[in-house]
């Protein structure tokens, strides 16, 4: 059942990690108002702390998975 949880979870984290690829261009954007640029900017650094919350979630899985 870890194993299972374990890829979930890396499924959701690279879901996330491409949410935030993507709003991170949209702040990079020049030609985007500044005011969208600082709303891409934090719903980007929002996907990365849950992608970054994912990966610690599968590596848990993971090691309980590998431990029993």
């Amino acid at each position: 059942m870890s194993a299972i949880k374990a890829g979930i979870e890396k499924m959701q984290e690279a879901m996330e990690q491409k949410k935030a690829n993507d709003k991170q261009e949209k702040a990079n954007d020049p030609h985007a108002k500044p005011s969208d640029r600082e709303d891409a900017q934090f719903e980007a650094n929002k996907a990365a702390a849950k992608a970054a919350e994912h990966h610690a979630k599968a590596e848990q899985h993971k090691t309980k998975h590998a431990n029993s």
